[in-house]
């Protein structure tokens, strides 16, 4: 009777351990890499901008992408859609790069952008919660260039709108040259 007591209160307390799984947090979100922020900022436009998403503003190593979207259904009951004329629900990923003693850290802030009742901006907190995706991110980092012949940086663009051309001149050529080695992109 005792063994089976100290099974039971074992197989209860293995349940009780396995349901309390850590739960995701929101953001920010921090990483770090050995790659410089500027070969970092190429690789973080060029997979916004092939997942869809839009640079909304680029100021050196603080940039963000948006893309319309839909709040999760709990959050959307809170919300009215459809009375502000050219306003959406966005997801938006807010980037910032800081390179430090041959390291840099990147803060990624991931956030919903969904107008009120009174058609004003509100936000609310994204939580991160794939484990694949953040676990993808970090090893996209990981696999940056560190060298001295890393990726190549454009040259810098006079305006706001120039920079964000170049950079998507410059992930489509990253693109290319992904399948086709004899493409060097500059």
């Amino acid at each position: 009777m005792k063994r089976v007591l100290i099974l039971a209160l074992a197989i209860s307390t293995l349940a009780a351990a396995r349901d309390k799984k850590p739960k995701p947090q929101p953001g920010p979100y921090v990483f770090t890499s050995k790659a410089s922020a500027q070969t970092l900022k190429v690789l973080i436009v060029q997979e916004n901008l092939r997942e869809g998403y839009t640079l909304d503003s680029d100021n050196q190593f603080q940039f963000r992408f948006s893309m319309p979207g839909q709040l999760p259904f709990m959050d959307s009951m809170l919300t009215i859609t459809g009375i502000c004329k050219g306003m959406t629900t966005r997801k938006v990923w807010s980037y910032s790069l800081a390179e430090l003693n041959g390291t840099t850290k990147i803060i990624v802030q991931p956030v919903w952008e969904y107008p009120d009742e009174d058609c004003q901006v509100q936000t609310r907190e994204f939580i991160w919660s794939q484990p694949d995706e953040i676990a993808a991110f970090q090893a996209m980092l990981d696999k940056a260039p560190t060298s001295s012949a890393q990726a190549p940086t454009p040259a810098t663009p006079t305006s706001s709108a120039d920079q964000q051309q170049s950079m998507k001149r410059h992930a489509a050529c990253l693109e290319l040259a992904k399948d086709n080695p004899s493409i060097t992109c500059k």
